[in-house]
Formats: C-alpha cells, structure tokens, sequence
C-alpha cells in the first residue's frame, strides 16, 4: 500500500507562521496508491500553550521535528540557526554564554546578568541567562521558534522571540535506543541510550543520556614572547571537552481529572585547555609592536577569522595564586526541573499548575587581556545562579463562541558572579587587579490572560495583555583593598524596578482549510537589571533601564495544488525603544576591558519571512523547500553611543566635547544597522526517501543556508562585519524498518568559518600600555582597536549507527 506522510525534516523556513513540512510520499512494499492521510495540518504546535495546528495559530513560527533534528544531526543551536532565517547565534566570553538574535534584536552585551531578549524555554521552564541555551538539545520531541514579541504565553515577557524546546515523552509500549557516532574534524565521539515505557497502567518512564568527548575543531599557534611570563599551550587543539546529559521523565496519568508529568535533566560540560575559539579578525594597524613599549603582542598572527588561533597561556610561576595550575578552563554544571500538573473540571476546563527550579554553577579561567604572544591579564572566575518559579494557567474549552487563557507567574532568582582578575607583574601589572562579587536578586511576579472569541466560523478576534512588576537588588562585595574598602560596597543605585502592561490583539480569517490570513498588535517588555562583571565605585551607576517594544505583523498560510505546494507569508514592523546594548571600554587604572550595558534611544526593525514546500504527488518520497527572510534593522536614534577605543572624529567619534580634554566622548549611530541584523538570510534544500526492497529504506537530503553581511559589534567600524557566506550540507541514511540505521550527515561542507559576536580591544598594544586617543584628529601612538571574535565551529562530518528495540 502506498501512503502519504508528511515530511517533518523540512527546512528552515522560518516562516510566518510556518515553516512546516510537507506532504511526503512514501512507498511500502505491496506497491498499492493510497491517498493522502497526512497533511501541513498533522504538525502541532504550542504557541498559545494548546496543541494547535501549524496552519491555524496566529504565530510566526518554525517547527522543527525530532525526525527531521536527528537527520541533520541537529545538536545545538548554532544548527538550528542554520535552519531559520533571521535567527543568529553569538558566542561570548566568561559567563555571558550564547547571544541569541531574532530579526536583529538580541542582546550584544557581555554581561551575565543581563536577560536575553529572545527567551529559552524548555520543558515549560523559563530561562534568559546565555549559559542556560547550551542545555536541551537532546532527546528533543520538537523545537520551535517563534519570533517578534510573545508577552503572553511563556513565563516572563519576551521582546524579540521565544525559542521553545519540549523534550520527548514516555511512550505508550517498552522501547529502546542506542546511538553511537564520530565527528570527523573536531575528532568528537558521542554515546547515546534511551528506555522508555510503562511501569503500571498510570505511570510512564524515559531515562535518556548522552555522552560526548571531543579534541576540538580549532587550532592554537601560539608561540609566546620570551620572557613575557607566559607559555606555549600544551593542548594545540581548540578546545577539548566532556559533556554528559541526563534526563529523566516520569508521566503519571491515573483515571479521572489529575495528570502530572515531572522532568528534571542534568548537564556537566568540562573544557580543558584555550576557550573560547577567540582569534583576530581585523587589525587596523599591522601586527607589529606600537608605543609606548614596542612588544610585538600579535606578531605572526594572520588577522584572519579562520582555524587558526593564537592565544598563549598563563605561566603559572608568575600568576600566582590561578586554579588549574593556570591552564585555563571552563567546567559547567546545570540542573533543570519542571513539574506540570493538570487539573480538569469537565471536558471544557483545564488548570495547569507548572513548577520549574533551575541551578547552574560555572568555574572558569581564561586569557581575558590580549591575544597572542603573552598573557597580561587573566579571569579566574565564578559565575552561580538558580531561580525558582511557579506559573498557574486556567484554559476553557467551550462550545461556545468564546474562550479564555487566565494565569499568573512567579520569579524568584540570585546570579552571583565572583570576579578575580590577575595580572602579569613581569609586565608591571599588580598580581591582583580586582577580587569582588555582584550578587543580584530578581523577584518578578506578572497576570496574563487571553480572550478568543470567535466572531463567526472562520474569524476569530484574540485580544490579550500581560501585567509584570519585577524588582532587583543588587550587592557588590570588594576583596581587593587597592579598590577601596574590603567588604560590602556602596552602590549607587542598589535597587531597581520596573511595572509594565503589555498588550496584544490577533485577527484570525480562516478562509478556507487550506487559506488562513492573520494580523497581530503585539508589545513586548524586558526588565531592566545590573551590570555584573565590572568593578562598580560609589559614584558609578551600575543599572541600565527597561527595554520595550511596540509593531505588528500580517500573514498568510496555505496549501496549494491539491496540498503538494505550501506557502507561508508574512511582514512586520517593530519599535524598539530603550533597547539593551553592550559596549567595550577600556579601565585607565587596570587596563582590563571593561563590559557594560546601557540603553539605546530606539530602533525601528521591518520585513518579510517567506518559505515555501513542494512535494509533488509524481514523485513519491521527494520535497523540495525554501525560505527567506528580509529584514531592515536600524536605530532610529542613538545619540551618544559610546566611541571606540583609537576612534577619531573622521570614522564618526564627534559627539559631546570633553572640554577637559578637548576630545569628544561620543558617537550618533542614528541609521546604523543593529549588531548581528543581516538584511538577507535563507535556506534551500530538498529530502528523497525510497525503498530497497522489502525492508529497507534509503534516504537523503541537502540543507544550504546563506545570509548577507552583518555587523559584529556596536562600534560599527570597519573590520567589525561578518561578510556574506553560504553553509551548505548533507545526509544520507540507510534504515532497517524500527530496527536499525546507519547515518552520514554533513553540516557545512563547504567549511565557512564565521563569527557572530567580535569585541573591540587594542590587542595590539597589549590592551593595558595607553597610547589610545579617541574622539581626536587622530588615534594616538596606540592605533586603533582590533577585532577579537568568537568563531563558530567549522565542517562536520558524522557516521552515526543507531539501534532500536
């Protein structure tokens, strides 16, 4: 019998509304043709915290299955990104973990207490800290992305998207799992296991666990200065790590109205040796010494973001005191736990109560001064944070005209980073520049609901708000008495908060099954919170402000030709204002970068998503997929935006006069594109599946995603952009029916190495020397700063064997 199914692997499209897959055919071995059973409609998703139809939800969405995540060996985000258009992923340094983008919007600040403006949400549990998206990607049901603002459905606002991960459920009858695979360039080895099954009539389990062990795809070449007091790395490989996931999920569904379905995952990640892949990427000035010292820091290095790195180590005989015996480090451990609990009073009304707790402890060490031939200053540092919440949810589900969505949601958070900054005295400096701690507390607590009411048939008019009031505190404690007084400090500004109402409307006009047209009012809010990773004086504000947004967007979804063809349409426009940026400095009393957040006037952000699937009835197996998206991402007013370091009145540094210095302070970057807001990104590919006889299968596919040339950094610069690039993949894989497979999956064949996050340092002058000139005629004897960039890792090759039961 030949049937139809519908091809979950599809493709990045990021669409509006979404990209979902299509309909696929598939032949069995009797040969016969059967119709259709499967359509666009099958994919399910939980924008508005109900199981919906892709086609039918009002949401910009992508959503992405576990099929189609295990065909492309999707095991992080940085690969997911690849898939949706318009999403970008950053690496930063220290605490700060990734730095998620959607449309532009995302944040660009290196500092760990700061929320990321696009929220992860995994298994229901909430969670904006960047070290918290390296969790999740395993064992995952479905991923979707939605974007623009979602105020109301996910915990806590989110201005610019939400990325939501639900992992896989128990299964109804006894299974097993086990999954062996090697990475070719980075030399990973991965081990995976499943069971999962009932254990009574009520209960279900899954235990599933993974393990990793890879050398590194990158390579450091450092050769180190003579006596500069630092060493060549024993480890040349980029960087070696262990990774171990746990998670484990129990679903108890007795007769009657109550279920519950408890998960809790546990994740250690453990990097020995140079971390992150941090390597120039642009050096204004050549690579030779410059004054006042003339020590040729970076010399031999290319500029280049490629491979090859040079970062030296710590020679612990001179930093004294360094964990690890100075050889830098990152070790990481995360806790997620969520209880959901389901009440029904009837058939039409549900409460949901769900309960999330989250723990991370991160110890690191890394070069946190300049790249090169000699370490003058390094982080060995901690960073802590859990927070508990607790959200309750009443759904209707009436036969009636209109329904409601009513809830609450509670926050109770502490992110505690301890800072320890050494220095390298052959160089002058002081053995310990800094030696404090932010600890900041977060108490949010917000009421949401929705009402939709169904004004005929085929419109529906879906109005909605949510209420927050969050407060933070904020304690500062010096243990370094060349900054002042041991002990708690005198902060500025020791408590923040903020109170916002942000509301929504949606117009839902099913035109047909197979036409639906949506328009949306949506706004969107973020708290304001602390900077956590400088040294804060009693006359410096350490707060920044709330960051808002205001627009709408219009689409369209539908299938076409009989349902072989579907097209997703839509275009938005959003005000940003008082958006969240990062800006880099360098301290006149340590020479150490100093991080900080502040607050942009506004930006203005517009465009279109589009994707498209084919999947012809003549050619059983085969689809073909498409999308892009378009996006026009600009600050509609930034005045006195920092000026960078070396920055002179001819590259823009000509605002607000020093009348001290005679030097101006300040920059407009009124019109300037946003960081990490590509105009044009997409992705093309197609999928075959065939049989081979009775029993097995053969199938393949290719994935190519591309984007156009972005900005790395606020600074704006030359140097300081990530050009266009294609990434281009591709798998084929050999199935036994449900009992075996064997997998060759490629992902950036064409070993594109690129950067979504650089800082602006003089790496060159070994960042601490002086000599640098900003706002002047010209940059001074110190030249102007270097480009330091995170690189994404490069091509991956996989052979993956998996083996059920």
């Amino acid at each position: 019998m030949r049937t139809r199914k519908l091809v979950t692997h599809l493709v990045c499209g990021c669409l509006a509304t979404g990209s979902a897959a299509a309909v696929q055919a598939q032949t069995t071995s009797s040969g016969e043709a059967a119709a259709q059973t499967e359509t666009l409609e099958s994919i399910i998703v939980t924008a508005r915290k109900k199981n919906e139809s892709i086609l039918k939800v009002p949401v910009v969405l992508t959503a992405i299955t576990q099929e189609s995540l295990e065909q492309h060996a999707t095991d992080d985000l940085y690969t997911v990104a690849q898939r949706v258009p318009g999403l970008l992923i950053g690496t930063s340094l220290a605490a700060n973990g990734l730095q998620v983008s959607i449309r532009g919007i995302g944040t660009t600040a290196n500092n760990a207490t700061v929320d990321n403006s696009i929220s992860l949400n995994v298994d229901g549990l909430q969670l904006t800290q960047g070290l918290a998206y390296g969790i999740g990607m395993f064992d995952v049901a479905q991923v979707e992305v939605m974007k623009g603002p979602q105020a109301l459905f996910y915990g806590k606002n989110s201005p610019a998207g939400v990325i939501s991960l639900r992992s896989v459920d128990p299964t109804d009858t006894f299974e097993s799992t086990a999954r062996v695979g090697y990475e070719y360039e980075a030399e990973e080895k991965i081990a995976e296991a499943m069971i999962s099954g009932p254990v009574s009539d009520s209960v279900k389990l899954r235990l599933a666990a993974r393990y990793s062990d890879q050398n590194g795809y990158f390579r450091n070449d450092a050769e180190v200065i003579p006596g500069l007091a630092s060493i060549n790395p024993t480890d040349r490989r980029v960087t070696p790590t262990e990774d171990v996931i746990v998670r484990g999920t129990a679903l108890f569904t007795p007769e009657g109205s109550y279920s519950a379905k408890l998960k809790t995952s546990y994740q250690y990640t453990d990097m020995q040796g140079t971390w992150p892949a941090n390597e120039l990427g642009y050096c204004p000035d050549g690579t030779g010494g410059v004054a006042p010292r003339n020590i040729s820091f970076i010399a031999g290095d290319d500029c280049k973001i490629n491979r090859s790195i040079r970062v030296a180590w710590p020679d612990p005989a001179v930093f004294t005191g360094l964990r690890n015996n100075g050889k830098p480090f990152n070790t990481q451990k995360q806790l997620l736990t969520s209880l959901e609990q389901n009440f029904n009073f009837g058939d039409d009304l549900t409460l949901t109560s769900l309960t999330g707790y989250y723990w991370l402890n991160q110890e690191y060490l890394y070069l946190a001064s300049v790249i090169g031939g000699a370490s003058a200053l390094v982080s060995d540092s901690d960073f802590d944070s859990d927070q508990f919440t607790q959200e309750f949810r009443l759904a209707s589900d009436y036969d009636g005209p209109i329904n409601f969505t009513l809830g609450g949601f509670y926050q109770d958070g502490m992110q505690k980073t301890a800072v320890r900054l050494r220095g390298n005295t052959v160089l002058g400096l002081a053995d310990t520049l800094n030696n404090f701690a932010h600890h900041i507390d977060i108490d949010s607590i917000s009421f949401f609901g929705q009402v939709v009411w169904k004004i005929a048939p085929d419109l529906e008019l879906a109005p909605g708000a949510r209420w927050t009031r969050e407060k933070r505190s904020h304690e500062q404690y010096n243990y370094n008495a060349a900054n002042g007084p041991v002990g708690k400090s005198v902060l500025l500004d020791p408590e923040i908060e903020a109170t916002n109402v942000s509301p929504e409307v949606t117009l839902t006009y099913s035109a047909t099954d197979d036409l639906t047209l949506f328009a949306a009012y949506k706004t969107g809010f973020k708290s304001g919170s602390f900077n956590g990773v400088i040294f804060l004086t009693p006359t410096t504000a350490g707060s920044f402000d709330d960051e808002k947004v205001k627009g709408g967007e219009v689409g369209l979804k539908s299938r076409l030709l009989d349902r072989q063809f579907s097209f997703n349409a839509a275009a938005y426009y959003y005000k940003y204002s008082d958006l969240q940026v990062g800006a880099n400095e360098i301290s006149g009393t340590t020479g150490a970068l100093i991080l900080r957040t502040l607050n942009a006037a506004s930006a203005n952000v517009y465009g279109v998503d589009m994707d498209a699937t084919f999947a012809p009835f003549s050619l059983p197996g085969f689809s073909v997929q498409a999308a892009v998206n378009y996006n026009h991402a600009r600050y509609a007013s930034f005045p006195n935006a920092p000026c960078g370091n070396g920055q002179t009145i001819g590259q823009g540094c000509d605002q607000l006069l020093n009348p001290a210095t005679g030097r101006y302070t300040s920059q407009d970057l009124e019109g300037e594109t946003l960081v990490r807001a590509p105009e044009w990104m997409g992705s093309l590919g197609f999928d075959y599946e065939m049989s081979l006889g009775d029993t097995l299968r053969l199938s393949f596919g290719t994935l190519a995603s591309f984007s156009s040339k972005y900005s790395l950094n606020l600074i704006n610069a030359p140097g300081f952009f990530q050009d266009d690039y294609i990434k281009a993949g591709a798998n084929v894989t050999l199935k036994a029916g449900e009992k075996w497979e064997l997998a060759l999956i490629g992902n950036n064949l064409n070993d594109k190495i690129t950067a979504a996050n650089c800082f602006n340092s003089n790496s060159q002058n070994g960042v601490f020397f002086g000599g640098q000139v900003a706002g002047a005629a010209l940059p001074g004897p110190a030249g102007s700063d270097e480009a330091s960039c995170v690189a994404e890792r490069g091509r991956e090759v996989w052979l993956r064997a998996t083996f059920k039961m």
